[in-house]
């Protein structure tokens, strides 16, 4: 959910914020085109993941975008096909462990799943 700010723009929530920490590391390769193993389920969690910050399907499409050319393929980008799919995902979260075989995991730290959830 985007949060509005008195002037009318977007702006980042607690939760947006909390989510970029927790995967910053996948949201970063991904945008960078070098996220590794990019098979349809971490396709379909990195879509979950940024369904839940603000401007979500525009880093989408440009992540997608980029991937698509620094792996010489950039007739597989579509834009419709990202929109079709984009309108039907629930935004569910997906366990940071899937991205465990990233150096330092989803997050970009070693044990960062276990650091956020000590009291």
């Amino acid at each position: 959910m985007t949060v509005i700010s008195p002037s009318g723009k977007p702006k980042r929530s607690l939760q947006s914020m909390s989510i970029e920490r927790r995967y910053r590391n996948a949201i970063r390769l991904f945008l960078a085109g070098e996220l590794p193993n990019f098979d349809h389920q971490r396709h379909v969690d990195i879509a979950n993941i940024l369904h839940n910050l603000p401007f979500g399907r525009e880093l989408m499409h440009l992540g997608l975008q980029t991937m698509a050319y620094r792996n010489f393929v950039p007739d597989k980008y579509s834009a419709e096909i990202t929109n079709f799919h984009w309108d039907r995902l629930d935004g569910t979260l997906p366990d940071p462990e899937r991205f465990a075989d990233l150096p330092g995991g989803a997050a970009g730290e070693p044990h960062a799943a276990v650091a956020e959830t000590r009291p």
